[in-house]
């Protein structure tokens, strides 16, 4: 062979060498990113540590390398944050234990229960056994006093000590029975306002409705032991004795309460248990109501009612006269009000605004967050709720609601006349609002990879035409990738919820339905997509339910996106609205929901299986999960704020806000069950979470890698997927 010859031959040899090596390279690293999309973190660490020792180079494998490095010393972070925050828990509830301090001690153990690595353990170490027999001793003697609120809180905590104890569930539902009727039934006015307009006629319809359309045979029995007890918990309620004769009167109540106690028993002895035995009990309770104490009938109907349909599940209910009002508000996913977002003041118990919304009397008269509402049209609003504040505030378009306000910023008292109006409430949000334009969004929330975040609150009427303007906002800001955020996204209308689907699924099945007398109906996917290749995580949380699940799981089963977090809430039921008369509705449970697999999101209360399970389970701590809140409210919060003229000091800023939480407070109200001090003490953990949300980061994580190693992914991949816990 010719010199020539030999160095062509030579050159060849080298370059292919080079593209062997170049095209092993590639392989190794996509098998890397493979095995972090499945969540094998440590086998795509060390195959990328491979990589390198060999010294081969791929493209990519360095950014790679390090974001898992990144997200590993986060994890670790993470991890030591959980032993710090349980270790102090534990030294400062074993303290209280000893100072004789039960409910903060009890406080103190409940907050260590969510950071323990093995609960079971920690709830059998010797000291949790001994504040656990004190705490159920202070129980049960609140019990006899009929201090049924504090007995509620008691057993909360013991629940969350103790998760796997249904005695301690029975128990709180017990409380939470009596303690709801004593909210309820406040005073005279607020019991004649409940009862208004309902008769008998409602509960015969009622009870008619439910045997000819649950979704299942009714466990008619069951119900009418519920209804019974929830009647014997309205006869234990110390409020309605002070304006309720016959159950002020011991001898009468006594009587009232045996009458019932032997209904009770009776029921077991009953072979067959249908609609009809459950209208004659309720004539037998409604003859002993007037041979002893005589409550109104409307009372009886709606207590009676309640009781039962409790026992069904927890979304049969009736709308009364009374709310349908609200209830129909609630429906349409607007409201005709002011355009305040409300919570309640930890420290004075007031309302506080959370956010003027957009597009609202409130954001255009200077409504500010954190304001405290102290009055309206002049009543003070010490001790209101905030359904209290709703029924107040909010009124018919064009009339008018004053006001009075309290800045805590500046120390004024302010009074807004605002003149009510159609509020839609948007429901589509991006990472945080333009800084030229708040009512805008930027949705880029990683520039170098351009990926792009939308997190949808509910599915409302205009929730679509919001997605869609949002995705064509993020295409301008340089998306290729996106994370849809659902967590507690509580549900909505579920045509919506099938357009989202569509606009990124081409085709087949969104969702079915079916029930003991509705046909199994499907429901495919409504229109052409908008995205079908964008990479997509959703991330979910057992605040996420309803329309939430379905599309969730929607994803997962057409391989669409992965989904990323924790259990879904289990709400995959349909309820019917049908009217009882008298403006009273029964929103029926009627049919489950079911995904393109064929499973249901339907939780059952008694097996407690439900719910979407996420591709990649990544578990928020409590504090976790507030910092998180924290920091989506002061994305979504639109500041409003004017120069101030002088601002207090913080001596009368205190000053100000200890009046307003101490004015008008009765002498005869109990004191709290924790002072002040101590609620600092239980929110003064030095231990602080890392400033992350340990749910997005693994989104970002997941979609980096994705648009760096370009795998088939999320269709192909996603259906190789196990759902199993995220770990490095």
């Amino acid at each position: 062979m010719n010199p020539i010859c030999r160095q062509f031959a030579l050159l060849a040899l080298l370059l292919s060498a080079a593209w062997v090596s170049t095209a092993q390279a590639e392989d190794e690293f996509t098998a890397a990113c493979a095995a972090i999309l499945r969540g094998d973190y440590e086998t795509g660490r060390a195959e990328l540590a491979r990589l390198q020792q060999r010294g081969i180079k791929a493209p990519d494998a360095e950014r790679v390398t390090n974001w898992l490095e990144r997200y590993r010393e986060a994890f670790s972070r993470r991890e030591q944050m959980k032993r710090a925050t349980f270790d102090w828990n534990v030294q400062k509830a074993q303290q209280a234990l000893a100072d004789g301090q039960l409910y903060f001690a009890l406080s103190f153990a409940a907050q260590a229960a969510s950071y323990a690595t093995d609960e079971e353990a920690f709830s059998s170490q010797p000291w949790v056994r001994e504040l656990t027999a004190k705490v159920e001793e202070e129980a049960a003697r609140l019990e006899e006093a009929q201090r049924w609120t504090r007995v509620h809180s008691y057993y909360v905590l013991l629940k969350r000590l103790h998760p796997k104890n249904k005695d301690y569930e029975r128990r709180r539902q017990q409380a939470e029975r009596v303690a709801r009727l004593e909210l309820l039934y406040k005073n005279k006015k607020e019991l004649e306002r409940r009862i208004q307009d309902v008769n008998k006629d409602l509960l015969r319809n009622a009870i008619r409705l439910i045997h000819k359309n649950y979704y299942r045979e009714p466990d008619f029995q069951t119900m009418a032991a519920g209804a019974l007890d929830n009647l014997m918990a309205l006869a234990s309620t110390a409020k309605l004795h002070e304006f309720l004769h016959g159950l002020g009167n011991p001898v009468t109540r006594t009587a009232f309460v045996d009458g019932l106690k032997q209904l009770r028993e009776t029921l077991p002895a009953e072979d067959e248990y249908d609609y009809r035995e459950l209208l004659k009990l309720y004539n037998r309770v409604s003859f002993l109501n007037a041979e002893t104490v005589e409550l109104p009938e409307a009372l009886l109907v709606v207590e009676f009612l309640e009781g039962a349909l409790r026992e069904l599940d927890e979304y049969t209910s009736v709308i009364w006269p009374v709310d349908a009002p609200d209830f129909d508000k609630m429906m349409i996913g607007g409201f005709e009000g002011v355009g305040i977002q409300l919570n309640i003041d930890e420290r004075t118990g007031r309302l506080k605004v959370v956010t003027p919304l957009e597009d609202s009397p409130a954001l255009e008269a200077g409504v500010q967050p954190d304001d405290l509402i102290i009055e309206v049209n002049g009543q003070s609003t010490k001790g209101w709720s905030t359904e209290d504040a709703v029924r107040n505030i909010m009124g018919p378009a064009g009339t008018e609601v004053t006001l009075t306000m309290f800045r805590p910023s500046t120390g004024e008292r302010l009074t807004f006349r605002l003149k009510r109006r159609n509020i839609v409430l948007k429901t589509v949000r991006g990472v945080h609002r333009l800084p030229d334009d708040p009512q805008k969004w930027n949705y880029i929330l990683d520039e170098e990879s351009g990926i792009a975040y939308i997190r949808v609150t509910g599915f409302h009427p205009e929730t679509q035409d919001e997605l869609i303007k949002a995705l064509r906002a993020a295409e301008q800001q340089g998306m290729r990738a996106l994370i849809l955020d659902l967590r507690h996204n509580p549900g909505g209308l579920l045509d919506v919820a099938v357009q989202t689907v569509s606009t990124f699924v081409s085709k087949g099945e969104v969702v079915s339905t079916g029930g003991r007398y509705e046909p199994r109906t499907s429901i495919p996917v409504s229109q052409e997509p908008y995205h079908v290749d964008v990479p997509v995580v959703v991330l979910v949380n057992e605040g996420s339910a309803s329309a939430s699940e379905i599309l969730a799981g929607a994803f997962q089963d057409h391989h669409r996106a992965i989904v990323l977090g924790e259990r879904t809430f289990g709400k995959g039921s349909v309820q019917r609205v049908m009217p009882l008369g008298n403006k009273a509705r029964l929103k029926l449970t009627t049919a489950l929901y079911y995904l393109p697999s064929g499973r249901s999101p339907y939780k059952d209360a008694e097996t407690d299986v439900g719910g979407i399970t996420p591709d990649v389970e990544v578990k928020l701590t409590p504090k976790e999960f507030r910092q998180v809140l924290k920091r989506e409210t002061e994305s979504y919060v639109i500041h409003n704020e004017a120069a101030a003229q002088s601002q207090p000091s913080p001596e009368e800023r205190e000053k100000a806000l200890e009046a307003l939480k101490d004015e008008g407070t009765s002498q005869d109200e109990e004191p709290p069950l924790l002072s002040d001090e101590q609620i600092k003490a239980l929110e003064g953990d030095p231990v602080q979470p890392p400033q992350t949300d340990a749910q997005l980061d693994t989104a970002l994580l997941l979609l980096r890698v994705k648009l760096a190693s370009n795998i088939p992914w999320p269709q192909q991949l996603a259906a190789r997927i196990e759902p199993a816990a995220v770990a490095p």
